[in-house]
């Protein structure tokens, strides 16, 4: 657990003595100091309960009178693109409480941003709108990452459309985009709770940058809802490319059974179990019937050429 305190309105790291805010940050709970502060703090059992579960929590606020309990998303980058993070806040009038599985971020950004001396926020509701505001501008990069990757697919489809891996990967992105909209969905009502003054924890002048919050997730949301419609442009593309390619074989397997359809009609008739076929005791008979048959091959070929069929 990382601990800042607030003297004087200069942050300091450490539990100090005097302080009138605390910032208390929790990675995991391998040696139970979150139930140490649930008891110290006097947080409801009920909220640490939902931090410690392994089941992902929608976004909420969850109102104990003295305090909030916020659960918010943050995009953390991965090999296989972005995956949201749950984070748990605990809003104090005189102490913020953060809580994730895994390393977040937005919160280190909080964190060396104090290290070097750079100013927060006032007050614990500010210093959540500093995390809150952090988390939200990491999440449209990552978003716009997805759009190029769909960008580069689209390129190949055009240019390649027998690379099949690109069907997947295009229903990969559109599944990571809607996963990552319906977590962040309910994080705009969240945050639009906070600016609107309904809780005394936030202070009426924070509540306008809680609105700037607000209005990049709007903006986050309006880039996932395009992803999506670009992934479903996409696969129709990809879609209608394949079925081009496939048109194309087909339309030159079928000149090609045309053309070898007289030769096959020729010898089928001559290979009948007639002795009294036409040609057939003549020293030049098979010949004949080679050249009728490269005749009417080259003919019917030079045909469909000049009509544009093949």
């Amino acid at each position: 657990m990382e601990t800042w305190s607030c003297v004087d309105g200069h942050w300091a790291a450490g539990d100090l003595p005097g302080a009138t805010l605390r910032w208390f940050d929790l990675v995991g709970n391998g040696t139970g100091e979150l139930e140490t502060l649930a008891r110290r703090l006097e947080l409801h059992h009920l909220a640490v309960e939902d931090c410690l579960s392994t089941l992902v929590h929608a976004p909420k606020i969850d109102d104990f009178g003295s305090y909030l309990f916020i659960v918010l998303h943050a995009l953390v980058p991965g090999e296989d693109g972005p995956s949201p993070e749950e984070l748990d806040i605990f809003l104090g009038h005189d102490f913020l409480i953060t809580y994730a599985d895994h390393r977040v971020p937005a919160i280190e950004s909080v964190a060396a941003a104090i290290r070097q001396g750079i100013g927060m926020r006032p007050g614990a509701d500010g210093l959540c709108y500093e995390v809150a505001d952090r988390a939200v501008d990491e999440i449209l990069p990552q978003v716009n990452t997805l759009a190029e990757r769909l960008d580069a697919i689209e390129d190949r489809v055009i240019t390649s459309p027998d690379a099949f891996p690109d069907q997947r990967a295009i229903l990969a992105l559109r599944a990571t985009a809607g996963r990552i909209r319906r977590l962040l969905t309910p994080q705009l009502t969240v945050v639009q709770r906070l600016s609107r003054g309904e809780f005394p924890q936030v202070a009426e002048s924070n509540r306008i940058y809680f609105r700037d919050v607000y209005d990049h997730l709007v903006r986050v949301d309006l880039a996932l809802e395009g992803l999506r419609e670009d992934t479903e442009v996409a696969l129709s593309t990809y879609l209608s490319a394949v079925n081009n390619r496939m048109n194309e074989i087909m339309k030159v397997l079928s000149v090609v059974s045309a053309v070898a359809l007289p030769a096959v009609v020729i010898a089928g008739i001559f290979g009948t179990n007639f002795d009294n076929v036409p040609g057939l005791h003549s020293n030049f008979g098979f010949a004949v019937m080679l050249a009728t048959m490269a005749a009417l091959a080259g003919g019917m070929a030079v045909y469909f050429r000049r009509r544009h069929w093949w």
